[in-house]
């Protein structure tokens, strides 16, 4: 299933399937978000599968949010993917990782 995205000022949900074959607009619409000036938020509980390349996308939104001086925090992260940033050590690099 395609990933989906639905976000209302600065809380975003993601559902479905992020893996490589299918982020190609779940990237646009991620990216326009996290150019928004403020912390985005986003609720992975609905995300059935993630792969490395949704780890590249979330290390890109990273990236803005902390040339903004703002924040990205994830709620809800499947326990694939925090295997992956704890991998990458991305949660040492401000990626804030909420246990829900």
């Amino acid at each position: 299933m395609k990933p989906m995205l639905m976000c209302a000022q600065g809380a975003c949900q993601i559902s479905g399937t992020a893996i490589f074959d299918h982020l190609d607009e779940l990237s646009i619409k991620l990216l326009i978000e996290a150019e928004k000036p403020e912390d985005l938020f986003l609720d992975l509980k609905q995300v059935s599968d993630c792969d490395s390349a949704f780890v590249a996308l979330l290390t890109a939104c990273l990236q803005i949010k902390t040339q903004q001086k703002k924040s990205l925090s994830l709620t809800n992260s499947p326990q694939k993917l925090l295997a992956m940033l704890d991998v990458y050590k991305l949660k040492k690099s401000g990626l804030q990782v909420i246990s829900q």
